[in-house]
């Protein structure tokens, strides 16, 4: 007993004892802890990793407990138990002693590996790496409780070699109720090898819910919706179901816009006017062409779709609703009408109120023509114009 080396207090009452040993011992593995976490300070400040003042910073509580449990243990020691009470008390203190040990090791461990990976991931270009560290560290995890269990079985006098033999021989029917985990984990491992999808991805699935890859687990992938909801799904749907992936092969996209204006207007106008608007975006992507294309004379409107590219999904929306927003001003400028779906009784004028007509001099830059290349034809004509002036 740790009272025989203080004979101050040797005549004093166990719980007395029990109690001036826990506070001696509990200082004094303090006072140690703190001159080694200082020594540990001024050895790690000459390297340049980061990696020594992680492993302080989050070893320093795991280390604090460990310094408890130990002076519990030895103080308790003082005081004269009965049989049942002392075994169970020592043995709950000696798995508290395990918990604390394992995980002080896995935070040491999986630290240093996440540095290790992070660095190797740098090297390369693909993100693959980074989704295999998020794996590492779950599989970690696990590894980390089974070899906590185990040590927990055994303080406790529990023998796991039958325990492990009856595991052998009802493996099958083991085996049979964990297939479906089975399945998730080779699933997930499969997304991630064939590259369907990493995390920060966004993709849509084939019953249309749709969000970013928000981490893809040994079980299930987690994908956080645009409304900010997870949706957890397991992995083996996944790998089996189609995906689309708005961020392969690269995070350009095309933005598709529909519109239509009423009867009466020449279309080949209706395109000029649309590609001007779309061309003032300061975000589309230059590279690629802008398109309009005259779809359909629908019931009440000739209806077309303005196609454009931005050189990232971010991109879209806004993009969308600024060109929406142009078109939609330049036309009410022109005095084109939009329509919308309606039963019309015409009982006008037809000297004072005038319907539009192809025929109409605004029209007469397109009169004629045909453009097969969406409407892009005008622009090289004017260019031609501008070069016969000079």
């Amino acid at each position: 007993m740790i009272s025989e080396y203080i004979p101050a207090i040797a005549g004093y009452n166990p719980n007395v004892k029990a109690l001036i040993v826990f506070i001696v011992l509990f200082l004094v593995l303090k006072l140690i802890l703190y001159f080694a976490q200082k020594l540990f300070i001024s050895l790690t400040s000459k390297t340049k990793t980061d990696l020594d003042d992680l492993i302080l910073s989050k070893s320093t509580g795991p280390v604090n407990f460990l310094a408890l449990v130990i002076s519990l243990i030895l103080s308790l020691k003082e005081i004269t138990f009965t049989e049942n009470v002392e075994f169970i008390l020592f043995k709950f203190l000696y798995s508290l002693l395990a918990i604390s040990i394992g995980y002080l090791i896995f935070v040491i461990v999986d630290l240093s590996l996440v540095r290790v990976w992070k660095k190797i991931s740098e090297k390369t270009e693909s993100d693959v790496d980074d989704t295999i560290g998020q794996l590492v560290h779950e599989m970690l995890r696990i590894i980390l409780i089974v070899a906590i269990l185990i040590s927990i079985l055994n303080i406790w006098g529990i023998n796991i070699g039958p325990l492990l033999a009856g595991l052998g021989i009802a493996g099958l029917a083991v085996a049979l109720a964990l297939q479906p985990m089975l399945s998730n984990i080779f699933s997930g491992i499969a997304i991630i090898i064939d590259g369907t999808f990493k995390v920060g991805d966004v993709i849509e699935l084939n019953d249309g819910k749709m969000g970013e890859v928000y981490n893809i687990g040994l079980r299930t992938t987690r994908i956080k919706s645009f409304d900010n909801e997870m949706i957890i799904i397991p992995n083996s749907e996944l790998a089996t179901s189609p995906i689309k992936n708005f961020f392969q092969p690269d995070i350009s996209i095309r933005v598709n816009l529909e519109f239509g204006v009423e009867y009466g207007v020449d279309p080949e106008y209706v395109k000029k006017l649309a590609i001007e608007e779309i061309e003032k975006l300061s975000m589309i992507n230059r590279d690629e062409e802008v398109r309009v294309i005259f779809t359909e004379m629908g019931d009440n409107s000739l209806n077309f779709k303005a196609l454009f590219w931005v050189d990232d999904m971010a991109k879209k929306w806004p993009a969308h609703q600024e060109a929406m927003s142009r078109i939609y001003r330049r036309l009410y400028k022109e005095d084109i009408g939009i329509p919308y779906p309606q039963r019309t009784i015409w009982m006008r004028d037809e000297s004072k109120v005038k319907s539009p007509n192809p025929t109409d001099d605004k029209f007469k830059s397109v009169k004629d023509k045909y453009f097969s290349a969406f409407g892009h034809e005008y622009k090289e004509e004017d260019k031609d114009k501008e070069g016969k002036k000079k």
